[in-house]
């Protein structure tokens, strides 16, 4: 029976880890100190081919951003965890014949690399859109890794295809830092904020590109080691994503918690303790839930307020309009008005 997804799960690559620490010892940060700090010993970052705990791994990120004093750290750590930084998934992409094969390759196999979000790839007419969500509950953390993980995408894109691509568009969950002109320098054009999920676009120009590296047998290699490697890690999908692909499937009609165990085929009592491991609640991910719907519709449709109340199971409007500011500080009409009133 395959584990769950949990904050002790082993499953970052030692690679990050070292990638982080290189870049906090350039900022000024010594490695002694700086493993000190996050309580974890040298000797764990011996094994080339050993993991940190999504725990281990938050807690020298957190440490790293207060002795580096630089918020925009997640930007930074990004743009040097190029394609090999990734291992093996890293070579397939680098093998790969075009970057529309390597795009549904990563979203194939990217749990290999341990990332604390669930990828979806979303095709529209003129675009193809990668989307991230939390699969483990990040906290504070939530800034830093959607950075890192967005600007590492950018960077592989940008090797990949052997030029900066133009047309590029991005966005992201949390509210605009101080710092993000910052982003404008990392991406070549401004973040979006505010939004939904994280979300990185190309043109699908770009898709058909043929790869430099293309290497059909490097390719089904790295196919083979990534299948062996998603086998030896054992791990299903964490418990809140399930949770949260529940929720997304129904809304406007979300189950309460037993009726959500029930589904999932556990007890509401094991479901509420795997959560609090979790370190969120049910409560915590329909609100989730809930936020970014409202989002998505405030932003791509005309739907009137208590149209998108009831959407959201909210039997009166001014509900909604009460858990929206409490959710983003401001109220749904302000948000649907654009970034100048946000």
């Amino acid at each position: 029976m395959k584990k769950l997804l949990t904050l002790n799960s082993a499953l970052v690559p030692l690679a990050y880890a070292q990638a982080l620490i290189e870049l906090a010892g350039e900022l000024g940060v010594p490695r002694d100190q700086l493993l000190f700090a996050a309580g974890i010993a040298p000797q764990v970052l011996q094994n080339p081919a050993g993991r940190l705990s999504f725990l281990d791994f938050r807690q020298l990120a957190n440490a790293a951003l207060l002795a580096a004093d630089d918020p925009a750290l997640g930007l930074l750590l990004g743009q040097r965890l190029n394609a090999s930084a990734h291992g093996i998934l890293g070579y397939a992409l680098l093998s790969s014949a075009t970057l529309e094969k390597a795009l549904h390759f990563a979203l194939k196999y990217y749990r290999v690399l341990g990332l604390s979000f669930d990828l979806e790839l979303i095709e529209h007419a003129d675009r193809l859109e990668l989307r991230a969500s939390e699969s483990i509950p990040l906290g504070a953390l939530s800034r830093f890794a959607a950075e890192g993980l967005l600007a590492s995408l950018y960077s592989i894109a940008q090797f990949l295809l052997g030029e900066t691509p133009q047309g590029v568009a991005l966005g992201f969950s949390y509210p605009a830092p101080n710092y993000a002109d910052r982003y404008r320098d990392v991406f070549g054009v401004a973040a979006s904020f505010e939004q939904p999920w994280h979300w990185l676009s190309l043109p699908r120009a770009y898709l058909d590109r043929p790869m430099a590296l293309a290497n059909p047998a490097t390719m089904q290699m790295c196919e083979q080691q990534c299948e062996a490697l998603l086998a030896t890690l054992d791990v299903q999908d964490g418990l809140l994503s399930r949770v949260r692909r529940l929720l997304l499937a129904r809304p406007g009609e979300f189950p309460d918690l037993d009726s959500a165990a029930r589904a999932l085929h556990i007890s509401g009592r094991s479901l509420r303790r795997h959560l609090a491991g979790s370190g969120t609640s049910y409560q915590q991910i329909l609100d989730e839930v809930r936020k970014r719907l409202a989002l998505q519709y405030l932003s791509t449709t005309h739907l009137p307020l208590y149209e998108i109340a009831a959407l959201l199971g909210f039997s009166d409007p001014s509900n909604f309009r009460r858990a929206f500011r409490k959710w983003t500080g401001r109220q749904p009409n302000d948000y649907r008005a654009g970034p100048d009133h946000r």
